[in-house]
Formats: C-alpha cells, sequence, structure tokens
C-alpha cells in the first residue's frame, strides 16, 4: 500500500450492494493512488462481508436510505470532506493516476468524465463497449455530455447545488450532466480510463445502449418522464 502523507483534494464515492467478490480491488486501488483521496462507501444494506471488507479501507461507510442510486450518490456528497468529489463502482479497479488525473484534468472546470474499459468478458462486449465510448466522446463534441458515473467527477460546491435527481431510477448520471453542461464547462479525458467489471453488461450491452439508454436520454432530452422498464431485473440475472 502506498504511504501518502499529502492532504486529500478529492473524496471518492464508492455505492455498493452486496459487492464482497469485487470491492477489496476498488478499494484496494483507491488507497494505492499517486495522489491520496477520501474514501466514502454508501453500502445498500449489503447482506454480505461487503461493509465487513470495507471498514479495512474506507474513511467513512454510511448506509443509503433504500430509495434508489441517486438517492445513494446524494448522501455520499454530503458526508464528503473535500472539494472534488468522484465517484466510481465497486466493481472498478482504478489505475493509480486516476486521482491524479481528475485533479489535473478538472482545473478550469466543474466536471470531468471519461471511459469505461472492460478487464473481463468476451469480445462481443468488449466491442460493445468501445462503440459505447465512441458514441460518449462524440457527444461531448456536440455539446450533450454524457456522464458516466462509474468514472465521473465533480466540484463539490456544484454539486452539493444541483445535486443527482433522485427521481431517475437510471440515467441519473445523464440527466445530470445535461443540466451542469449549462453551468460551466466540463472536459472528457480517455487519461481518465477506468477499468470495470463487464459482468453487468455480457451479452446484452448492445439491448441495453439501445432499448434503455438511448432511447431514455431522448425521453430526457424531450422533457418526457423516463421509462426503465426491465433495466434493473434484466441486470440482475
Amino acid at each position: 500500500m502506498v504511504i501518502n502523507t499529502l492532504k486529500p483534494k478529492t473524496t471518492v464515492i464508492v455505492p455498493a450492494k452486496n459487492e464482497e467478490r469485487f470491492i477489496e480491488s476498488c478499494l484496494k486501488a483507491l488507497k494505492n493512488q499517486t495522489k491520496p483521496c477520501e474514501i466514502i462507501v454508501v453500502d445498500g444494506h449489503s447482506t454480505d462481508r461487503t461493509r465487513k471488507i470495507a471498514e479495512k479501507y474506507a474513511d467513512r461507510i454510511v448506509l443509503d436510505n433504500r430509495k434508489g442510486i441517486a438517492n445513494a450518490r446524494n448522501i455520499g456528497a454530503r458526508f464528503a470532506k473535500r472539494n472534488i468529489i468522484a465517484y466510481c463502482d465497486a466493481d472498478a479497479i482504478p489505475k493509480k493516476h486516476w486521482i491524479e488525473n481528475i485533479e489535473k484534468e478538472i482545473k478550469g472546470k466543474i466536471a470531468v468524465y471519461g471511459p469505461i474499459v472492460p478487464y473481463d468478458g468476451g469480445k462481443k462486449t468488449k466491442a460493445a463497449l468501445v462503440f459505447l465510448n465512441s458514441l460518449i466522446q462524440f457527444l461531448h463534441t456536440t455539446r450533450n455530455p454524457c456522464f458516466c458515473a462509474a468514472n465521473l467527477a465533480i466540484r463539490k460546491s456544484v454539486l452539493l447545488k444541483h445535486k443527482f435527481n433522485e427521481k431517475y431510477s437510471i440515467l441519473e448520471d445523464y440527466e445530470l450532466g445535461s443540466r451542469l453542461a449549462k453551468h460551466g464547462k466540463i472536459t472528457y479525458s480517455k487519461k481518465l480510463a477506468m477499468p470495470i467489471s463487464s459482468r453487468r453488461y455480457e451479452g446484452r450491452l448492445l439491448n441495453t445502449i439501445f432499448t434503455h439508454y438511448l432511447r431514455n436520454a431522448y425521453r430526457i432530452k424531450t422533457g418526457k418522464n423516463i421509462d426503465p422498464g426491465k433495466y434493473w431485473s434484466e441486470l440482475r440475472k
């Protein structure tokens, strides 16, 4: 483990529920960053060893209110002590320069985000994620930021003012990005590439992109209510 005596500038929030298989690798990677960070795990009332594992690495563990992922993200932000708030998933393994790159890329900006890159999974899933990252990067150039909260950092002052919309059970990150685009500069950077597990997408990513993401992104842009359909039940299969 890297012993870093610098004062952290960034809080990393890791929402988790029954993630005992993955969360230790994630938290170890956060502890071994070239720049230190405060770590907050927002636990979704796990019934496995998730909290026990998190106790070894996290600066703080808080329980969510059983009101969805947007609520969990907002809860973590309220407890954050640092001026930059970053998010990653419990099955991510952040590269050792992730925090350092966030702090460089966010200078003069209100938020920064980057691609997600699978460290496991089949060729089709990996190819689909390449397509998804390319689509997100293209949309960013058209001033349509597509936040992915598996790899996202926002200035605390901005996030506490605007917050994730807790009415959204999916695409709460995309919806936030759409609102924040009106309030300051946002950067998409490949330097923040985040290794994640493809377990949620294996064999169904293209269907997820077109059936859930793009359709509901359009509904958000046109002021309609989202329709999550079978999104969560499909992820749990």
